[in-house]
């Protein structure tokens, strides 16, 4: 079996700022804020959760042939998160090898970094 790959997956259709108060301030302490300036790229760590609060934040990804692919622009609420598990890529499941993958921020935008799986608690 290879070695597990850091990967990235998109939750695709989860705005947890649609969530209830109580878990919305849950998620403010434990989150680590994150700015970035226009075209600036996010590097995230791994394994981590991140929600876009602010902003947008463009995922691109560099196919073998050298072509890239803008997977999603996440808005606020969209979450993205990033481990070690050792899963399959599967565009169709928006799950890619983070090497492959390109983060950046369309205009000024805030991300929070949270722990892993802090939205599934």
């Amino acid at each position: 079996m290879p070695d597990p790959q850091p990967t990235l997956s998109l939750v695709r259709g989860a705005n947890v700022f649609n969530a209830d108060p109580e878990r919305m301030e849950r998620l403010e302490k434990l989150r680590q804020a994150v700015q970035l300036a226009p075209d600036q790229l996010l590097h995230p760590d791994v394994p981590a959760t991140y929600v876009v609060r602010l902003g947008k934040l463009r995922v691109s990804q560099f196919l073998a042939d050298g072509r890239e692919m803008t997977r999603a622009v996440l808005q606020a609420g969209a979450v993205l998160a990033t481990d070690l598990q050792g899963r399959d890529a599967d565009p169709a499941a928006d799950i890619y090898i983070l090497a492959d993958i390109v983060l950046m921020a369309l205009g000024e935008a805030e991300l929070w970094r949270l722990p892993p799986d802090a939205l599934n608690t």
